[in-house]
């Protein structure tokens, strides 16, 4: 299936300026996707427990170390 991705990929690339256009705007939505994914794992993916949110909160506001 990927594969057949590829070759219409392929195809757009070497068709007229229509094609072109196709072939740019499928390269940009597969970087965003990739960026709004690492984006994701990097700050999202990994939410602090809710029965810690409290104690970290606290912990920010009056800077304390322990």
């Amino acid at each position: 299936m990927t594969s057949s991705y590829i070759n219409h990929i392929k195809r757009l690339r070497s068709d007229s300026k229509n094609g072109r256009l196709a072939f740019e705007i499928t390269v940009i939505l597969i970087i965003k996707v990739i960026l709004l994914w690492t984006i994701w794992t990097l700050f999202f993916s990994h939410p602090v427990a809710k029965d810690s949110r409290q104690a970290a909160v606290t912990k920010i506001i009056l800077n304390k170390t322990q």
